[in-house]
């Protein structure tokens, strides 16, 4: 009776129910993943990785560890002094999260390269490494669950693994 009092009975019978059948073959179906061309992304983007750390070693005058905030922060702020207020943390660090990055990128081209090496890293270790880990051993297919009705924008969305969250605004 709701949906006929608020107008919605037609979007519901029409293509909400319909919907459901159509996402639950999806779901029983799955999705295949070519694992040969995740192999030679996984070889592509290690070795992207690699040529990046090097050019920000070479950037920074030292080797350090790019993915530890601490030492990031340091090479920034103390030895590169990009920035004469850099925000510090609780635990007395520098802050080194994207956003801040992004305000000083112009000061020098180590930053470009963090970011890229950021962005790598992630795809490398949550998409790539990852999703293979994720194929059913019986199907040999990604089985994820969607969602109809927990998008609050009413866009489908899909969990466990959520395949909707791969990055799409960089070439790879």
């Amino acid at each position: 009776p709701r949906l006929k009092a608020e107008g919605l009975a037609n979007l519901s019978s029409e293509i909400e129910m319909p919907l459901i059948r159509v996402l639950a073959d999806v779901e029983r179906n799955g999705v295949i993943l070519d694992r040969e061309e995740l192999k030679s992304i996984t070889a592509s983007l290690r070795g992207d990785i690699i040529a990046l750390e090097k050019d920000i070693y070479s950037l920074a005058g030292m080797e350090f560890n790019i993915s530890s905030p601490k030492q990031l922060g340091d090479i920034l702020f103390v030895h590169l002094k990009l920035a004469d207020n850099a925000r510090v943390t609780w635990t007395k660090q520098f802050n080194t999260g994207e956003e801040i990055l992004q305000r000083i990128k112009h000061k020098h081209p180590i930053i470009d390269k963090v970011l890229e090496y950021r962005g790598l890293k992630k795809l490398l270790s949550t998409y790539v490494e990852s999703l293979p880990e994720l194929v059913d051993k019986k199907t040999g297919r990604i089985h994820t669950s969607f969602n109809q009705a927990v998008a609050s924008t009413g866009r489908l969305s899909s969990n466990n693994p959520n395949l909707q969250n791969i990055p799409i605004r960089e070439e790879r």
